[in-house]
């Protein structure tokens, strides 16, 4: 038989134990203790106490051993009755047991192996012992008169005397003397037998002694003490000795003591009398089984569990009352009753008689040659075990299936367990949610109040609810709404809490939401003259707003609310294709209708209105109600034949008065146009006057015929740096106004920086410090290199000049993901490369941040800028598709950052070229097409070509030129071709000649054009004005 420990706290049953004592205690006592896998004793009932003095306080908690005494404890008795039990699963047990006073007493039992029902697994044990004692006792001295009575018997154990007829003592066997505690016979030889007994048996003795004498045996039993008043029993049985005569001569009066027969038999009234007092008790069945195991007798509470009557229940066999899967526990129990007088309380099912079943605690004893079973119907008890654990499924299925978080706490409030769902929803670990922690994932500010109301629920015991915001795992602040309850024990107090917490946030939103919606809604309709009605089409009722009354003068009790009185109201012109067009949305699968028609006030006239209205259909577009809004638009259509009229006067106004507006802003821009180009044609003629001073100074001395040779080519120097200088300037000029022809080609940023490192650290001079930072090695942009190098050394002698030569510059290089908002623009998303020139000086006040890009502003002092640096690094940045970013604090240093596209094609390298080839033509390429409209320029440049060994033909324009292409293509090894001339542009030119004579080389040049600002060259070799006789021939060589 099965046994498991029974969750009493949980469960609120007895234990099947418990159930078991309280049947054992009718007919004797039975201790019975429950112990865990280490011999720690977890319960203790009543009759323990009873039986060894300590109580359930005493023990719970302490190892089993206590009980036995300190010769079984050295033999390690407990462990061994524990590992006979873990194996066997019941181990018998009869040995000498220790009480709370230190006295012992016989105690018999056994341990049993507990298990769980539904997993199987090892949970414990329970151990019952019975106090023997007295019948140990009874047994030792019933084996010690067993001896004496067996030597009594070899030598005629019972007592045997002679009496003579009369009834006086002549003779008694030493058995006889022994039994009666007469030491010596001769103290009660002749001694009348009759007075040896007490007064209430000498009636019997008489009596008895009468029927010897008249030849007969005569017998009784009856009550004598002793000769030293030991209290016995004896059966008497006196027959007569006749003489020689034939009467009687002597009598033989054989006495057999049995005081222990009779003990027994008193000890069977006693018992019978238990056993009908017990055989009466209404909640516990009583079973005799006899021979064969087939009932003999059953009490009327076994009979009323079955519904048996008496006749119908005796001689029924236990396989007749239990069901097939229930035979093992029953013959396990069969076995150790057979075996061992007694088995462990077991429960299973039984029949009824109308073959319905019961459960019941069955605890058998063996009772002499019968099997005394007792029976507790558990039947309610097991229904409520099974409806508990089909609700804890529940539970654990709703838990699992439910988005909130549940938790549970011990009476006092405290997390005693582990709430996965908590810990999914919080990311807090046990070690935080256990106690009071689950309060740190409350925000701060709700903190108190929710501690407050769980401390005051667990007071008072009354339900939770409350909601507050919970911080999530991935730290976003959550609204949750909790709910706890208490879980209550029979006598009403608090066992437990159970709650949950949900995530109410976008409930709560949408809730909001729906109210602000509602709320507009509300407001809408009372602020709102239209009259809004919403159709019911399912029961054809239309309910309207209050508007209705103030705009048509219906008042609520006139309106029916069938939408045929709305129809009604129609005017009889309008009704019928109304009525149509509201149907065919309803009924068509529509979701808007409108119209126009006209309705009748309640004054009798009729208003025109603009309705409209909206359909609401359910999951399978059936159509549900329409809403809508009656708009009366009476005054409108009165009021548009008046706009109409007013319009065409206003039109003509409208007109008017726009020209005179388009004239002042075309007048505004011109002067916004002229204020700029008068700062821009300042800055540049202040620049050029400096330049063109140098050079007509220059040229002016180079004139003298006497000038020494060393000073000669001092002023031609100057000369030439003086127009690198404009060059220069005419650059920066054209970067910042993004006219600038670029050649871009695909380079790495690093490796062009690394470079400008190098270039820039004799300019910034010793004192400052230089950092390098590439983070984006091996990343390239599409960009003119020469002009994002000049950028970098312009940002660089900037910071320089911020520092006053003394400070860290730090250029840093790395991959962005958008270039963030700058000027009032908004940022660009994208991958870009971006590059930093920071430094640490004196910063750039805020109000001057908006004009730092504007030509020739500088906050330098004079003579020491030009003004056009960050001018030039702002058009090319903006021209290569990027941007310049600035941050600026005062006092702190300045940041510029170029932001330019990534590029995902690989670097191009560039063939170099050394100077000696440059200045020589290359065999094929000396016959030069040159077209050029400016008759200095282009004078000027044949002289150089053919100083530079080329044989030029100059064509004065593209048409000019193609001329001479149409006549003799061939004598032409190049064509070297301005960009802006009259007619047909040098690109255009190009473009040409590359259809026509696609093997003839075209290189253009150009000092600005729109053209190659917005297109580039075209695949076309550039070479930019101002150019050197070395570039001119380097570019021609290298043509193709």
């Amino acid at each position: 038989m099965n046994s498991r420990k029974v969750d009493l706290a949980r469960h609120r049953l007895p234990s099947p134990g418990r159930l078991a004592e309280l049947v054992l205690e009718s007919s004797a006592d039975f201790a019975v203790l429950t112990i865990c896998l280490d011999g720690v004793i977890t319960s203790w009932n009543s009759a323990a106490e009873r039986v060894m003095g300590w109580s359930e306080a005493e023990t719970v908690g302490q190892h089993a051993c206590m009980i036995f005494t300190p010769e079984d404890r050295a033999e390690d008795a407990c462990e061994k009755e524990m590992a006979t039990a873990r194996s066997c699963g019941r181990a018998a047990d009869e040995r000498w047991h220790l009480r709370r006073d230190g006295s012992r007493f016989w105690g018999s039992g056994s341990m049993t192996r507990l298990e769980d029902d539904e997993t199987g697994d090892h949970i414990g044990y329970v151990k019952i012992v019975r106090d023997r004692t007295e019948q140990h006792l009874a047994g030792e001295r019933l084996r010690a008169s067993e001896a004496v009575l067996r030597g009594i018997f070899e030598n005629s154990a019972d007592c045997l005397k002679l009496l003579t007829a009369d009834g006086r003592l002549t003779f008694m066997n030493e058995p006889g003397l022994c039994a009666t505690e007469i030491d010596d016979f001769e103290l009660v030889n002749g001694t009348d037998w009759e007075s040896m007994w007490p007064e209430e048996e000498r009636g019997k003795i008489r009596a008895t002694l009468a029927e010897a004498v008249a030849g007969r045996v005569g017998r009784f039993r009856g009550f004598c003490p002793t000769a030293k008043g030991t209290p016995k029993w004896w059966d008497v049985q006196v027959t007569a000795v006749p003489g020689v005569d034939g009467r009687p001569e002597l009598l033989v009066a054989s006495s057999r003591d049995v005081t222990e027969r009779q003990r027994s038999r008193e000890a069977l009234r006693v018992s019978e009398a238990r056993l009908r007092a017990a055989l009466g008790i209404s909640t516990v069945g009583v079973l005799f089984w006899g021979p064969g195991f087939g009932l003999t007798e059953v009490n009327d509470a076994f009979l009323r569990m079955t519904g048996f009557s008496h006749d119908e229940a005796i001689g029924k066999t236990w396989q007749e009352l239990t069901p097939p899967e229930f035979y093992p526990p029953s013959l396990k129990a069969i076995e150790e009753v057979t075996t061992l007088g007694e088995a462990v309380p077991y429960e299973k099912q039984y029949y009824r008689k109308d073959g319905s079943r019961w459960w019941g605690l069955f605890a058998p004893r063996r009772i002499g040659d019968e099997v005394v079973e007792f029976v507790l119907d558990i039947t309610d008890r097991r229904e409520a075990e099974a409806a508990l654990r089909a609700s804890e499924e529940r539970f654990r299925a709703l838990v699992a299936a439910s988005a909130a978080a549940v938790w549970t706490t011990d009476a006092q409030g405290l997390v005693c367990e582990d709430s996965p769902s908590w810990r999914a929803l919080t990311g807090q670990s046990v070690e935080q949610w256990l106690g009071t922690g689950w309060a740190d994932a409350v925000h701060l500010d709700d903190r108190a109040h929710v501690t407050e109301e769980w401390a005051a629920a667990v007071a008072n015991g009354t339900p939770f609810d409350t909601e507050f915001r919970l911080r999530r795992a991935d730290g976003e602040w959550r609204r949750v709404a909790a709910r706890g309850v208490p879980v209550r024990e029979p006598d009403g107090t608090v066992r437990e809490w159970v709650g949950t917490n949900t995530d109410i946030t976008d409930r709560r939103r949408a809730e909001e939401a729906q109210h602000a919606i509602e709320e507009r809604y509300r407001l809408a309709v009372h602020a709102t003259n239209d009259a809004i009605w919403d159709w019911d089409l399912r029961r054809d009722r239309i309910e309207w707003n209050e508007a209705l009354h103030k705009a048509y003068g219906y008042r609520p009790e006139d309106v029916d609310p069938a939408g045929d009185w709305w129809l009604d109201h129609i005017h009889p012109e309008d009704r019928e294709r109304v009525s149509r067009s509201i149907h065919a949305v309803i009924d068509g699968g529509g979701d808007r209708w409108s119209d126009e028609y006209r309705f009748r006030r309640a004054d009798g006239g009729y208003a025109d209105v603009l309705d409209r209205g909206f359909m609401v259909r359910g999951p399978g577009g059936e159509p549900l109600r329409m809403i809508g809004a009656m708009l009366d638009v009476t005054a409108r259509r009165q009021s548009e034949r008046e706009l109409r009229r007013l319009n065409e006067h206003l039109e003509v106004e409208v007109s008017r008065r726009a020209e005179q507006l388009r004239l002042q802003e075309e007048a505004l821009r011109q002067s916004q146009k002229l204020e700029a180009v008068g700062q821009l044609t300042g800055g540049v003629a202040h620049d050029f006057n400096n330049l063109l001073t140098v050079i007509r100074s220059s040229a002016g001395l180079l004139r003298r015929t006497n000038l020494p040779e060393e000073r000669r080519r001092r002023y031609v120097e100057a000369i030439a740096e003086t127009a690198e200088r404009a060059a220069k300037l005419t650059g920066q000029l054209l970067a910042f106004a993004r006219r600038q022809p670029l050649r871009p080609e695909v380079f790495v940023v690093g490796d062009r920086v690394r470079s400008v490192v190098e270039l820039v650290r004799p300019l910034v001079g010793a004192p400052v410090t230089i950092e390098t930072s590439i983070e984006c090695e091996g990343r390239a942009v599409e960009a003119d290199p020469n002009q994002f190098e000049t950028a970098l050394v312009n940002l660089a002698v900037n910071a320089r000049d911020a520092m006053e030569g003394e400070g860290r510059l730090r250029l840093r290089t790395w991959l962005a993901s958008g270039v963030p908002p700058t000027r009032g623009h908004e940022g660009t998303r994208g991958s870009f490369v971006a590059v930093s020139v920071s430094d640490t000086g004196a910063g750039i006040e805020p109000e001057l941040l908006g004009r730092i890009f504007e030509p020739f502003f500088t906050t330098k002092e004079a003579g020491k800028g030009t003004g056009l640096g960050l001018s030039q690094v702002y058009g090319f940045a903006k021209q290569s598709g990027g941007e310049l970013h600035v941050e600026s604090e005062v006092g702190r240093g300045s940041t510029f950052t170029l932001y330019l596209p990534r590029a995902e094609a690989k670097p191009v390298v560039a063939p170099t070229q050394s100077t000696e080839e440059a200045d020589t033509p290359v065999e094929g390429r000396r016959n030069v097409l040159l077209v050029e409209d400016n008759t200095q320029v282009g004078e000027f440049a044949r002289q150089m070509l053919e100083d530079l060994g080329y044989v030029p033909t100059w064509a004065p324009n593209a048409k000019a030129a193609l001329d001479l292409l149409e006549g003799d293509a061939s004598r032409f090894d190049v064509v070297f071709s301005d960009v802006v001339m009259p007619g047909m542009n040098g690109v255009d030119l190009g473009k040409e000649i590359r259809r026509r004579w696609p093997s003839l080389p075209v290189v253009l040049t150009s000092g600005y054009s729109h053209v190659l600002a917005n297109d580039g060259a075209q695949g076309f070799e550039l070479l930019n004005k101002p150019y050197s006789a070395e570039g001119l021939s380097r570019v021609l060589r290298s043509s193709r």
